[in-house]
């Protein structure tokens, strides 16, 4: 033993020397507190500030008078530094920057589980850490402190998301890294700061964790749920609060009443304060108390939920006595659940609670009016458990029938949810069957039995995989529900207190004398890792390492996994009576590997006279090795974006907050062209990019010239090839984390075996080291939709075999849904037989498993695909068959015009955005006219079924209603059961009628122009099209002008155009005829009037002239007197 030690202190001084001093470290700072404290992720808004900075950039690619400029920023920064072991991390950040270390961040976002409002989508950003400053103290050095940050985006309806963290790969060497930045809903701001809204926060934790506390699982909703909490401490209502898989979290008492409501009809043995049956989902918190339910809603603005967040925790459930919550772990149709068993006089009963935009609602009780499974089966009875298979919409329970003695009889039963039906699907045998040497046994009913009784205690179920576990002081596995399987390995003496699947393959249990026991699926092999030597050899080398993470006084709390693998929560006394909370890696491949050491003793070898270490290999190859993987974005449908932070133009290439606020703007502004990409109109160029940069890409160079002498507008030079859509990702001849297949695709890649060399194997036997051995297999979850086909190819003169691997859809899925939803969880498992647990190799974190892997498969439409109304190609090819185009008046380039007159032939595009693949869709599918409005958008109305049906076939009850009919008429017209017309690709035109009795007849004109008409148009393929499980819905609206007046309007117009232009033509004949004698006659009476006046005017001048003569004659006379 003591020779094996010292080798396994080798095998681990070899591993510790890979691993490297310093690793990434990532924490939140608040937008205006650049270098403070780390924050808490529970801001949702867009910081509009950013949008001033914009404003001084005017010499540069940003063009702020373009309507689709939102240059706004998030409420948070990432910060991103080292931290190391044995080395001062300050000198080590600074080094590393000189020496060109640079982070690459990337953050991939979690579709949200109600896609009611938006797709579903796979979503990561790539952004480089942009150097940073820091303020402080710095006696002769330019730079003492420095860091990088990037932005921390956020999408609409997305609350969960993983940062990984990389190098550039210059400089220092420090390995990839993830974290958990997930929005905790569940902060609140009061005026002594930052506190939880579920209760007051606990500062010790040493009085609720003791030595011999039992461990407890942590239940959530797949991947979906941001804050994960932990109750279960004995006699305290507390829970642990964590919005990052607790890498660090926040003890809270909750602020729930600890009632006793113990009556006849919900007897209880005990009060207790504890918290049980704690569940986290996306939106909510539920826990139990005793009998009593309580739910909380978090404030997640982002997710758009039409309730507020809660104040107070709520009690739901209040006249029913609840004996357990259980977890349903994956949502189904937009929604959440959870499952209420109840106790007492609801004993036998159980209630599934349905959770939607952040309410839950319990219905009342399955057995409303209908018999309960306990009268179903006719026995007196409790539900112990209870599991949702949601793609089946059937409830799994999991029975025990009391008796009047002692013994308990236990029943498998299904529930269907529509039709309220019970049936028993399996009778679970009294006593446990006795063990055979090969590790597990079938239950055909004609194996040996003990006499040891045969308890289950839950239920577990992996959709992915389809296996289903009973689990209790055994454990069963079945395929189908019905037949199963003891896995003979685990022993009875401890019962599973609970159990954990990783759904990639692998299951944990955890015994009620806190023992773990682990299993690959698929496999018989059931090893137990917790207590057992190879546990000990590992922690007694890591308390050699002097690792903080390790401790003699350690209480193990929770067991669970993530994307790491298998996480471990601990709590290590100070010995101050306080103490820590950490999670940490289990060790799962370091046990494993050292258990094959400890099972399988190594001899000596004396070969040429020299002595030799000769170990035995269980495992049937040496190397393990994947090749000619496809692209990856395909398969995994992952949308990658690819940033980088703008040029500065000071000389030290250190950022300001400036320059870091328009990081800002530039990611806010390419995550909502993302987000607008959705529009019906497809762009010409198709990229969401296209429409940032289309106006002022022409002045590119111009920009870098004024970059490159150092006088860009701003201090700052955005580059406009730094903000791309990256569509060909390369494979790292790894499977990926999962595969989306629509009908009848088709993912394939090879396998590379290889055995021991002839030096590597002396001395073995044929079987230890023999291609005749080594075999692959695929296990397929549902080979009904998909099918697998293996190719053997040996290559002896390298010791190997090479596998061709085809995995292909059969197109057998009956579902055709929209993209992304409703789809069917499935799996493909790869391994070489007898390779589970004994098959592992060396890396630079350490032993890894290999000759094992499950990759989930989801069948159906993918997401990231849709259908967009090519106007392009639509516009050209209209006018080409026309032989004219007539636009409107007033253009609208987003927004063309089709004459009334001219046929109109709409082509459609299928897009896949993870891609770029762009093409013609020339698959059938159905138009109709749903909605519409004369004059203007704002006015379009949308259509009753009962007018649809009117106005888009001929099978409608009003006649004469159509709005449009098939231009062509040669060919016979195709249409579904209701009378709507399938068109294709190919076969595509449409005439516009608007007959007596359709909404666009006789539309009254605004002016002297024809009227316009706005319809809002729906192309489905749905029902119609076989080439695909995608239901391209899409609706768009079309501008068409020039209609037709109704024949009374247009006699009544042409009645009036008549008499006008006949008054006109009678008044002009006039003028032409009587014009001249009028005009002679006319100017003679002119002549006549001036004549007279001439007259007039001389007689006037004559008196006057006479007057003044007499006037004289008599002033002479008179003058002697």
């Amino acid at each position: 033993m003591q020779h094996l030690f010292a080798l396994l202190v080798l095998l681990h001084m070899q591993v510790c020397l890979l691993l490297k001093d310093c690793e990434w470290k990532v924490v939140l700072n608040d937008f205006d507190n650049l270098g403070g404290d780390q924050a808490v992720f529970f801001r949702q808004h867009p910081v509009t500030s950013v949008a001033s900075v914009f404003q001084n950039l005017t010499d540069s690619a940003i063009d702020l008078n373009d309507k689709n400029s939102h240059y706004l920023g998030f409420p948070y920064y990432l910060k991103i530094s080292l931290t190391c072991i044995t080395q001062d991390a300050t000198k080590v950040i600074r080094s590393a920057h000189l020496t060109g270390l640079r982070p690459i961040v990337t953050v991939t976002f979690e579709a949200p589980v109600n896609t009611e409002n938006q797709k579903p989508q796979e979503l990561q950003i790539e952004m480089k850490g942009a150097p940073y400053r820091l303020q402080g103290p710095c006696a002769s050095e330019e730079v003492c402190r420095m860091c990088w940050y990037t932005p921390m985006p956020m999408t609409k309806r997305s609350v969960v998301m993983e940062v990984l963290v990389k190098s550039n790969g210059l400089g220092l060497e420090v390995d990839d890294k993830r974290f958990v930045m997930n929005i905790n809903g569940y902060m609140k701001e009061s005026e002594t700061g930052l506190q939880s809204s579920l209760g007051e926060k606990v500062t010790s934790l040493a009085e609720m964790i003791s030595l011999d506390s039992r461990s407890r699982p942590i239940w959530s909703t797949f991947n979906q749920a941001p804050v994960l909490i932990l109750g279960g401490f004995q006699d305290y209502k507390i829970i642990l609060v964590s919005d990052s898989e607790f890498a660090d979290f926040t003890a809270v008492e909750v602020g729930i009443d600890s009632c006793w409501i113990g009556s006849v009809n919900c007897p209880l043995d005990s009060f207790s304060s504890s918290i049980f049956d704690a569940i986290a989902t996306e939106s909510m918190l539920l826990l139990r108390q005793n009998q009593l339910v309580y739910y909380f809603t978090g404030n997640y603005s982002v997710l758009f939920l039409p309730v507020p967040g809660s104040g107070l925790w709520t009690r739901v459930l209040n006249n029913i006595c609840v004996s357990r919550l259980n977890p349903v772990h994956f949502p189904h149709n937009d929604s959440e659940f959870v499952i209420a068993l109840g106790g007492g006089v609801q004993e036998g009963e159980f209630f599934l609670g349905t959770i939607r935009d952040g309410a839950v609602r319990f219905p009342e009780s399955h057995a409303k009016g209908r018999k309960t499974v306990c009268e179903h089966l006719n026995i007196s009875c409790t539900i112990l458990w209870a599991v949702y298979i949601t793609e089946e919409e059937m409830i799994v329970l999991l029975v025990e029938g009391k008796k009047k003695s002692s013994k308990s009889d236990y029943y498998i039963m299904a529930y269907d949810q529509a039709n309220g039906d019970f049936w028993m699907l399996y009778s679970i045998p009294r006593f446990i069957p006795k063990d055979t040497d090969k590790g597990f046994v079938m239950l055909l009913g004609l194996e040996e039995y003990t006499d040891s009784p045969l308890i289950p205690r839950g239920l577990s179920y992996n959709p992915f995989s389809t296996i289903f576990y009973i689990w209790g002081n055994v454990i069963l596995q079945s395929y189908d529900l019905v037949n199963y399987i003891h896995l003979s390995d685990f022993p009875q003496r401890s019962p599973i207190s609970y159990f954990i699947l990783s759904y990639v393959g692998e299951f944990v249990c955890v015994t009620v004398s806190e023992e773990i026991w682990f299993s690959v699926e698929g496999s018989s092999v059931v090893v137990r890792l917790y207590p057992s030597e190879p546990w000990d050899m590992f922690f007694s080398l890591q308390l050699m390492r002097g690792s903080k993470d390790f401790s003699l006084n350690e209480t193990f709390v929770s067991l669970f996994f993530n994307k790491e693998g298998l996480q471990q929560l601990v709590y290590i006394p100070d010995g101050h009576g306080e103490g820590k909370l950490i999670k940490r890696n289990f060790p799962l491949h370091y046990i494993l590997s050292y258990r094959h050491l400890i099972i399988h003793q190594y001899h000596w070898l004396y070969l040429e006279d020299s002595q030799y270490i000769k170990f035995f290999h269980p495992c049937s190859f040496s190397v393990m090795r994947l090749e000619d993987l496809p692209a990856p974005q395909r398969f995994t449908r992952m949308e990658h974006y690819c940033t980088e932070p703008p040029d500065v133009m000071d000389r030290t290439g250190f950022h300001n907050n400036v320059s870091l606020a328009v990081y800002q703007g530039l990611i806010f502004q390419l995550l909502w062209l993302h987000a607008d990409y959705s529009r019906p109109y497809a762009d010409p160029v198709h990229d969401p990019t296209w429409r940032w940069w289309k106006n002022r890409k022409q002045y590119g160079e111009y920009f870098f010239y004024v970059a490159s002498n150092g006088n860009s507008s701003g201090g700052v030079y955005v580059n406009m090839e730094g903000y791309t859509k990256i569509y060909d990702l390369q494979p790292n001849n790894q499977l990926p984390s999962k595969i989306y297949l629509d009908k009848n695709n088709v993912f394939s890649f090879s396998v590379f075996l290889s055995i021991r060399s002839k030096a590597q194997s002396m001395q073995e036997m044929l079987e230890e080291n023999s291609l005749d051995f080594v075999w692959l297999t695929v296990v397929l979850a549902h080979p009904r939709f998909v099918v697998s086909d293996l190719h053997r190819h040996y290559l002896m003169g390298r010791g190997s075999v090479l596998y061709l691997v085809t995995i292909r859809d059969t197109g057998q899925y009956p579902k055709q849904e929209l993209s992304g939803t409703n789809l069917l969880k499935s799996s493909m498992a790869l391994k070489v037989v007898n390779s589970a647990t004994n098959c592992y190799h060396y890396t630079a974190s350490g032993p890894k498993l290999q000759g094992y892997a499950m990759v989930p498969i989801f069948i159906g439409c993918p997401p990231g695909k849709r259908l967009a109304f090519d106007i392009t190609r639509t516009l050209k090819y209209t006018t080409k068959q026309n032989k004219r185009y007539f636009d409107c008046i007033h253009k609208n380039p987003e927004l063309p015009c089709f004459f009334f007159n001219d046929v109109f032939y709409p082509f459609f595009l299928i897009q896949d955005m993870v891609t770029g693949d762009s093409g013609p869709f020339m698959g059938s599918y159905m138009l109709r006219i749903i909605g519409g409005g004369p004059y203007s958008e704002s006015r379009i109305r949308l259509y009753s079924p009962s007018e649809i049906l009117d106005y888009n076939t001929a099978n409608g009850s009003t006649p004469l209603s159509l709005i449009w009919m098939r231009a062509n008429h040669t060919k016979p017209a195709l249409t579904d059961p209701e009378g709507f017309n399938v068109f294709s690709g190919i076969d595509c035109g449409i005439k516009w009628i608007c007959e007596q009795n359709s909404p666009c007849y006789d539309v009254v004109p605004l002016d002297l122009t024809a009227p316009d008409y706005f319809f809002l148009v729906e192309v489905s393929n749905r029902a119609v099209d076989k080439s695909t499980y995608c239901d391209y819905d899409l609706e768009f609206v079309i501008h068409i002008h020039g209609l037709r007046l109704s024949p009374s309007r247009a006699i009544a117009f042409m009645k009036i155009s008549m008499a006008v232009l006949t008054g006109i033509v009678f008044l002009y004949v006039l003028h032409q005829v009587l014009g001249p004698v009028i005009g002679a006659g006319f100017t003679r009476l002119i002549q006549r009037f001036e004549e007279a006046l001439a007259v007039r005017t001389e007689s006037n001048i004559t008196f006057s002239g006479s007057s003044s003569i007499q006037s004289q004659g008599n002033s002479h006379h008179t003058s002697p007197l």
